[in-house]
């Protein structure tokens, strides 16, 4: 029940950190979107208060950083109950492991009346103690969101979870913003491509960096923009030395400028090794980008194989290369994809539907 003494109903949510990721630019577009005649937010941070932190101030939204110390975090759980028992949230909404984990155990000690959690991500790296802690905190979680199907069939047979606990709510692409640009026919002596994804084991761009000699070999104009910054950026930098792949293969950094980015690429390639979603081929699709992607799960929601993009074989360069290669021998396969893409986009996953199902989400759990 919302707390009688205010009009509004108030959402607290913990995520890691508002640093650059899907997770937090999800939650900003959310947060944008909701109606605040409603609703009133604030956000906890636990790993560092992050950049993204000044898009979210700018809508007058508070973030507090708190910090964890120590693996496990036993302070971090004292310092968010005592937060969340002056705050008297009516909602608790956490995102990304760790503040999953701290945030949903203070919620229950500082017995906020509803718990949810999203599950942004398939998560093939996690352990066993991990999945147990999943299974033991869904116990306490009024619901868990799963952003795609994928991820929510995921949860429930490797995490254990009974199935009632999720509900599903895409991800939702700004279309004002990401607008359809149409067929843009490829000059072969100049491939502008593009990969757009942390630089993490997850996002695959070894495989695509061990494809690249043979692309280049039948295609010589062709030029890779490795956009985004992970753990990995030494590791990948040196694979593209060693293969001297220097002037083929860019490492531009992180951009916030994503709707030009798209628009001034030929083609978008995700070689993921596993993924929930994919909020980079959403938004190319919904540019016009032709979009080339790793054959799994929560991919192949979005991407149909020679309706809205081609897959590939994961792991796997030599595939990569065919796919770019049936891509760049046939235009005509590109003029049908593209609208169908667009049209998925706009159907199933409009930031503006998002924002509505998590509004009609939110008021009827109250």
């Amino acid at each position: 029940m919302i707390n009688e003494q205010r009009n509004k109903i108030k959402i607290i949510h913990i995520i890691d950190a508002m640093s650059v990721g899907g997770a937090q630019t999800f939650l900003i577009n959310l947060l944008k979107g909701l109606d605040p005649e409603i609703f009133e937010f604030k956000v906890i941070t636990i790993i560092e208060k992050g950049f993204l932190a000044q898009d979210l101030e700018k809508l007058g939204i508070e973030v507090v950083h708190l910090q964890k110390k120590g693996k496990i975090g036993f302070s971090l759980i004292y310092k968010l109950t005592k937060f969340l028992k002056q705050e008297k949230p009516d909602i608790v909404h956490t995102h990304i492991f760790g503040a999953d984990t701290q945030g949903r155990i203070a919620a229950f000690l500082a017995r906020v009346p509803i718990i949810i959690s999203t599950e942004h991500n398939v998560n093939p790296d996690q352990g066993l103690i991990k999945r147990l802690v999943k299974k033991i905190l869904s116990l306490i979680t009024f619901k868990i969101i799963a952003t795609s199907a994928a991820i929510r069939d995921y949860s429930i047979k490797n995490d254990k979870i009974a199935a009632d606990k999720f509900a599903l709510i895409h991800y939702g692409i700004d279309l004002d913003a990401f607008l359809f640009r149409g067929f843009k026919e490829i000059d072969l002596q100049n491939i502008r491509a593009g990969v757009i994804a942390r630089l993490e084991l997850q996002k695959g761009h070894t495989f695509l960096i061990q494809a690249l000699p043979e692309i280049i070999k039948k295609y010589p104009g062709f030029n890779l923009q490795i956009i985004g910054e992970g753990h990995l950026e030494g590791q990948l930098k040196n694979e593209v030395a060693k293969l001297n792949l220097q002037k083929n293969a860019q490492f531009v950094g992180v951009r916030h400028d994503m709707a030009q980015v798209l628009n001034n690429l030929d083609i978008v390639i995700l070689p993921s090794l596993w993924e929930g979603q994919g909020i980079s081929i959403l938004e190319a699709q919904a540019v016009g980008v032709p979009v080339l992607a790793a054959n799994v799960d929560g991919i192949k929601e979005i991407v149909l194989d020679k309706q809205t993009g081609l897959l590939f074989f994961a792991q796997n360069p030599r595939a990569i290369f065919s796919c770019v290669d049936s891509l760049l021998s046939n235009p005509e396969l590109i003029k049908q994809m593209l609208p169908k893409a667009r049209q998925l986009v706009e159907e199933k996953y409009s930031l503006k539907q998002m924002i509505a199902n998590y509004q009609k989400f939110y008021l009827a759990i109250i």
